[in-house]
């Protein structure tokens, strides 16, 4: 039964749109923008775009969200469905999305070419990277151009004159990092990598934190942070993304620490856990006074739960209770934490399966913490793949937190998830 109510749904709403795709009444026209998104080309949830706009003397940045909303009712089967799940999980063999395949695809993602409705800001900038002014509107927007992150990369990096806005936009949000690095912010900028699976064989695959990255992080980063502003002074109930502040004392030692790697464990380490909240308080190291996730409502449920309320607010309608949003919150927080352990739980699985497949391989490593020394349990570093995890670590030599040196995995089938290293030179 439940089944047979989110299939109609989906048809009703496939069907609703197909109807009033071309009824934008109420709705500002941003469809003359030249107007970018940029995802991995596998991407298949398409939640935000760019655009820059060109006046005489001054530029306006426009960041557009996708607004699944604007048809997507709250308390639907489908809402509540996504509530139960709270995100999209993306594992190695298979995605688990949020919302129905179908309404992602035809309805809901800034598909290139085709008309969306978004919720849009629009924001331009003093000199320093302040905010001169904003505003945020209910739109309608046309994908010019679908981009990769190295085709993005490229055209930022040779800037032609044809498509020189990316370019600009990269500048602009450069100059808006500086102006969050002065309020405070802490930045960690590091390649990663991560476990891919094809054909039932893993894979690591670097991700590099190349120009365009930086740039949809920093443009995600501004959305989220004048959204909260516009929530909070309007007094709509909605999940802020909070971060406490790191006591000064325990992060001396990271500033002396001339490893970089070592300094970026060290600083995460030290960072307060995030968490949701119905007040507006500090995230710290966005170096942020307010903050919320907004950017993705496709993808997250705290994100369609402000793309509910400020599409209710922008059209006069009663907004969801705080008292509602305080208890989705709570689930958001534990479910949250779930959908999370189940991505890293994939992933460990898969590295245990990558190491077995290259047993007795030799790797370049850095020491970066102690677990438990008496039982040689460690976290290394491994250089060449970017990536840390928990290792047994068996050695004859004394090793210090931030010593780099060889070793070679010794044991594969194992009973325990740890993988066990032995050091072969230092």
């Amino acid at each position: 039964m439940c089944d047979k109510i989110l299939d109609t749904e989906v048809k009703d709403i496939i069907f609703r749109f197909t109807q009033e795709s071309n009824k934008y009444n109420g709705i500002k026209d941003l469809t003359y923008l030249k107007t970018y998104t940029i995802d991995d080309s596998q991407t298949f949830e398409i939640d935000d775009a760019i655009s820059l706009e060109k006046y005489s003397f001054k530029k306006k940045l426009w960041i557009h969200i996708a607004s699944p909303t604007s048809f997507l009712e709250y308390q639907s089967a489908i809402d509540k469905k996504a509530m139960r799940l709270i995100s999209s999980v993306y594992l190695s063999t298979n995605n688990c999305y949020m919302l129905p395949e179908a309404l992602i695809d035809d309805v809901f993602s800034l598909s290139e070419k085709k008309k969306r409705e978004s919720i849009s800001l629009g924001v331009i900038f003093n000199e320093d990277g302040s905010v001169a002014s904003s505003e945020i509107v209910k739109s309608i927007i046309n994908v010019d151009l679908r981009l990769n992150y190295k085709e993005a990369d490229e055209l930022i990096d040779y800037a032609p004159k044809e498509e020189e806005d990316l370019s600009i936009i990269n500048e602009i949000l450069q100059k808006r990092k500086c102006w969050r690095r002065i309020s405070g912010s802490t930045e960690i900028t590091e390649p990663f990598g991560k476990i891919i699976v094809k054909d039932n064989i893993p894979f690591i695959k670097i991700i590099d934190p190349t120009l365009s990255r930086q740039l949809i992080s920093e443009a995600m980063i501004l959305y989220g942070n004048l959204i909260s502003n516009f929530t909070k002074i309007n007094k709509i109930p909605v999940p802020y993304r909070v971060q406490e502040r790191v006591d000064k004392i325990k992060t001396n030692k990271i500033k002396f620490s001339e490893n970089n790697t070592l300094r970026n464990y060290l600083l995460k380490k030290n960072m307060c856990n995030t968490y949701y909240s119905i007040n507006p308080m500090p995230h710290a190291s966005l170096g942020l006074s307010n903050y919320l996730h907004a950017t993705s409502p496709i993808r997250r449920y705290a994100d369609l739960l402000v793309n509910h309320q400020l599409n209710r607010y922008l059209k006069n309608k009663e907004l969801i209770s705080k008292k509602d949003v305080e208890q989705i919150i709570n689930k958001i927080n534990n479910k949250g934490k779930q959908n999370i352990m189940r991505y890293r739980e994939d992933q460990k699985y898969w590295l245990n399966k990558w190491f077995k497949k290259n047993f007795m391989k030799e790797y370049t490593v850095i020491l970066l913490d102690w677990i438990n020394k008496y039982k040689n349990i460690c976290i290394l570093y491994f250089i060449e793949y970017h990536f840390s995890t928990i290792c047994n670590l068996s050695s004859k030599n004394h090793v210090n937190i931030g010593d780099s040196f060889k070793v070679q995995n010794i044991v594969v089938n194992n009973n325990n998830d740890i993988n066990y290293f032995e050091l072969i030179s230092l």
